[in-house]
């Protein structure tokens, strides 16, 4: 009865001249979508999240059988709901704007009640199950965050965009619809999926790193991994493990894969036919395979993105889209502002200062992101992943700081910032740039502080001369790399180093990521910079062990022989592994872009099968038992092997500083550039040269009594800069 009320309601609205084929007219017209506009997705998508509204009807009933949903709160409640409906399915694909103004044409058209502000969007609101319309401000929680979690991944600081996404997507997660999440790198697509996911306790996610070569073969794999087939009188099934759990398989990055000759991506085409057929043929015997309790949902950039190919029609009728773009500068200083709080409850005197410092770093994020962009380098991506990594940094560095005046606080933050900021650029006057930038924010939101004790270059952070990471001198700092390097050629290399200011910032710019979790580095110099070398360095210094692919005239990157050693040796023995791969290493697709996968998820599903796996879940035992737990079920021991190699494995990634190939690798392969911590090693500096020079002529007898030196004499360095000097591993 109820179901037959709400259709009632709302058949008015579907007529020919209705609310609802005027919306859809003026979107497809008037709105500007990330991807292709279909009639098929958008009702698609208005249809399912209708399903919910009738379902909150009979749930609210099913709770209040005394007092039902009589008709005229149905009537109240249902045509509010479905204006709300069709902002987010005829324009959740377009940007904010897109969205305020399909909201304001539909004001202008319409009988049905809305809110009584004209100046706020109708997106602002939601609609209660009275029929009121209320504002989604009103849901964002005040949290504080504990000081110990203050940048952890799975902490969600809530905000007008993430309750609004959340409550989308679980409308579409309930219907267990496929969804897409379209968006900027780091606009918080994955963060806003996983957050809705952990209100949803059936569902466990896998997530996929999709890259240019990915075929179906992953899906597979990943389906083979983490289900189990079973004969049915209906025939062959394939479903989760666990009884009542749904598989949601996270497909980020859905639109790299390439076209083939037929201009077909294969595996959306697979992804189509799961979604539309429920099942696949086995390729071995090509038995159908009926799918059971299991889910799409994919993430990616926008297709005008270099490397991104738009999806088939096909496939998105199926699928609603949702844009997520970059939090605005208030949704960033709530975030931040809750961490800096969380953080300065460390130092109490200095708690005055959160708000300055949050403002201080949106300020520079904002100005570095519109001055660098994709088109001047492919790298130069800028995104909320800085602000957290910035946020950790400083918690860090914090730790050891008991008694800090605010010139130490300024000093931190301009640390981590010019780390964070400078480090990827690739030109000095860029460099420049971004360290005036630098100090002009400290000065203007700090006006009190002692400008040289707070910013005086150079500024270096390390543990290497005490236990704590706390600031230190250069020459001090200098004198015990000098003594450490030369053991460590005398142990390692059997070639002497030489020692500059660039190999000095460079070494503490490497230990400084080696000591996150997922502390994964991407080097990009000329060959001979020094980017090996100095990564072996600095994991030696800090007990790590080392390595590299042996590439030879017979090694395909086809079996992972090599990927496998290193997993098993950080997951199941606890090693900590620094594993160095130059761009030359990658003989083969595949073999990237499961690096792909294990730098954005900490695994490679389908990497271990068989003998392999069933091998593998004995020596999760052995090393888990050896901590002190005690673990039984294959997925208890798979997640601990997983963050044992997350807390133990460091990725270190060598290129050369090619324009062309630089933008094949952020297009084909972006979590390189998202996940790993971007250092520009660049060309030999006329500086470098200098000292490498004077290093290895001084000790040379040059003595003739009879020489005179010239009035005027040319700098040898700048003369020799097109030859690489022999020192060239330092």
């Amino acid at each position: 009865l109820a179901q037959r009320d709400c259709a009632d309601v709302i058949a008015e609205h579907f007529s020919p001249d209705g609310l609802v084929v005027k919306a859809m007219k003026y979107a497809e017209e008037k709105v500007e979508h990330v991807m292709d506009f279909t009639r098929f997705r958008a009702l698609g998508s208005l249809f399912s999240m209708l399903n919910q509204c009738v379902r909150d009807v009979l749930l609210y009933n099913a709770t209040h059988s005394d007092f039902p949903m009589t008709r005229d709160k149905i009537e109240k409640f249902i045509p509010r709901r479905l204006v709300y409906c069709l902002l987010w399915s005829f324009a959740g694909d377009g940007k904010l704007q897109a969205r305020i103004d399909l909201g304001d044409y539909i004001r202008s058209i319409t009988t049905i009640p809305l809110p009584s502000a004209a100046n706020v969007p109708i997106l602002d609101y939601e609609v209660t199950l009275d029929g009121e319309w209320s504002m989604w401000q009103r849901r964002v929680p005040q949290i504080e965050v504990e000081t110990h979690r203050v940048g952890d991944p799975d902490i969600v600081i809530p905000t007008v965009d993430t309750i609004r996404h959340e409550s989308l997507l679980n409308t579409w997660l309930a219907d267990h619809k496929p969804l897409v999440l379209c968006g900027p790198p780091g606009s918080g697509k994955t963060m806003t999926l996983f957050s809705a996911l952990r209100a949803l306790p059936d569902m466990e996610v896998v997530g996929l790193n999709f890259s240019s070569a990915t075929t179906q073969d992953l899906l597979l794999k990943t389906l083979d991994h983490y289900c189990e087939y079973r004969r049915t009188p209906r025939g062959m099934v394939l479903a989760p493990a666990q009884i009542g759990k749904w598989l949601v398989l996270f497909c980020d990055e859905i639109n790299l894969p390439d076209v083939d000759k037929c201009g077909t991506q294969r595996v959306i085409s697979f992804l189509r036919q799961i979604v539309q057929d429920g099942g696949f043929y086995r390729a071995s015997d090509q038995t159908w395979i009926a799918l059971e309790r299991i889910q799409i949902v994919g993430a990616c950039n926008p297709p005008t993105d270099p490397g991104r190919k738009p999806l088939s029609h096909r496939f998105l009728r199926h699928v609603p889209v949702v844009y997520v773009d970059y939090p605005g500068p208030l949704s960033l200083k709530q975030i931040y502002g809750t961490f800096n709080r969380a953080m300065l409850k460390r130092v109490p005197h200095l708690r005055q200062f959160a708000e300055p410092l949050t403002d201080a770093m949106v300020d520079v994020y904002a100005r570095s992101q519109q001055r660098f962009t994709q088109d001047m380098q492919p790298h130069y991506i800028y995104s909320p992943r800085e602000m957290t990594r910035w946020v950790r940094g400083i918690s860090e560095a914090l730790q050891a700081q008991d008694s800090l005046a605010v010139e130490g606080l300024v000093r931190i933050w301009a640390h981590e910032g010019l780390r964070l900021f400078q480090d990827r650029l690739v030109h000095d006057e860029e460099r420049v740039w971004t360290s005036q930038q630098i100090d002009s924010t400290a000065m203007t939101l700090f006006p009190t502080i002692d400008r040289d004790a707070a910013l005086k270059r150079p500024i270096l952070f390390s543990n290497w001369l005490s236990r704590e990471y706390v600031p230190v001198g250069q020459e001090e700092l200098r004198e015990y790399v000098k003594a450490r390097l030369k053991v460590f050629y005398e142990e390692e290399l059997d070639v002497p180093l030489v020692l500059f200011n660039e190999v000095l910032d460079h070494v503490l710019r490497i230990d400084r990521i080696f000591r996150q979790p997922q502390g994964h580095l991407l080097l990009i110099g000329v060959s001979g910079a020094g980017k090996t070398t100095l990564s072996r360095f600095v994991a030696w210094i800090n007990g790590l062990k080392v390595y590299q692919i042996k590439v030879h005239n017979k090694y395909s990157g086809a079996d992972f022989d090599d990927l496998r050693t290193v997993l098993r040796r950080a997951g199941c023995r606890g090693e900590k592994i620094c594993f160095i791969m130059d761009e030359s290493n990658v003989l083969d697709s595949g073999f990237l872009e499961r690096m792909n996968t294990l730098l954005a998820n900490g695994e490679v599903p389908g990497l271990f099968e068989g003998d392999e796996y069933t091998t593998l879940m004995t020596q999760c035992k052995e090393g888990s038992q050896r901590d002190g737990l005690m673990l039984d079920s294959a997925d208890e021991l798979y997640k601990w092997f997983t963050n044992q190699v997350i807390r133990n494995l460091h990725v270190v990634f060598t290129m050369n500083p090619s324009s062309e190939g630089l933008k094949d690798r952020a297009a084909t392969s972006p979590a390189l550039f998202n996940r790993c911590v971007l250092n520009w090693f660049g060309d030999w500096s006329t500086h470098a040269f200098f000292h490498v020079g004077r290093e290895f002529t001084q000790k040379l007898d040059l003595e003739n009594s009879l020489w005179h030196p010239p009035d005027f004499r040319p700098s040898c360095t700048r003369s020799c800069r097109s030859r690489r000097p022999i020192a060239s591993s330092s």
